[in-house]
């Protein structure tokens, strides 16, 4: 005979060997099941337990499982199979819904995710400097916002004045400016900046192509990379 052990759930542990108390012999415990056969190991994701005087397997999702409406995580503590709208398989990502049993891409969620990135990358780029030949040689400027004001300031003042730049060997300092190199550094930016939108408009249609087509992989690989003029 095989002695198993039954927890508060009522699954099957064992077989044990119970101890013999001298003068008494083996002493069997209430929650102590003798079985003619010895038990082969559950499946993956199922447990022994008592059923109808038999033993059987039974589901155990016991532990983390998630929500399928928005992919939460909550703690589950009974056996059997999971009612309906919790799962034990996690969400891959926010781009992800619950449809048919499993985690589907959801082809909107995702287009506008990486939509999101596009414009992300050309803010980015847009903002972190710019090369100008303006001075006769290549000099970085600075894009941010308050650059873009500063230096749209310097050109509607209409003087020749000391502006802020890096040569080659990344060395900031203000150098002099006359109007029309102001100005040629201003063009140079939009210019500039009208590249990188081009280029975000670009991928943003591939993703609205690739949307129709309902293709997700075709929408995965569109990402902002800064285009050579």
């Amino acid at each position: 005979m095989f002695i198993y052990l039954t927890d508060n759930t009522g699954v099957l542990n064992g077989p044990v060997e119970l101890p013999v108390i001298p003068g008494i012999g083996t002493q069997m415990p209430a929650n102590a099941v003798e079985l003619e056969v010895e038990l082969a190991a559950p499946e993956d994701g199922h447990v022994w337990v008592l059923g109808d005087a038999q033993p059987e397997q039974i589901a155990d999702h016991r532990g983390t499982v998630y929500r399928t409406d928005n992919g939460a995580a909550l703690q589950y503590f009974e056996l059997g199979d999971l009612p309906e709208g919790l799962t034990a398989k996690p969400k891959p990502s926010a781009a992800y819904q619950w449809w048919q049993g499993e985690w589907v891409q959801d082809l909107t969620s995702l287009h506008a995710l990486q939509a999101a990135k596009v414009n992300a990358g050309c803010v980015a780029t847009i903002t972190g400097g710019f090369w100008s030949s303006a001075l006769g040689s290549p000099h970085q400027y600075s894009s941010e916002m308050d650059d873009q004001l500063n230096l749209t300031g310097a050109v509607l003042r209409g003087l020749e004045m000391l502006y802020a730049c890096r040569d080659q060997q990344g060395v900031k300092a203000f150098r002099s400016h006359t109007v029309a190199q102001l100005r040629q550094v201003s063009d140079d930016f939009t210019d500039y900046k009208l590249l990188m939108l081009l280029e975000a408009n670009r991928l943003k249609q591939l993703l609205d192509q690739a949307l129709l087509a309902g293709d997700p992989a075709a929408i995965e690989v569109v990402i902002w990379k800064e285009p050579q003029p």
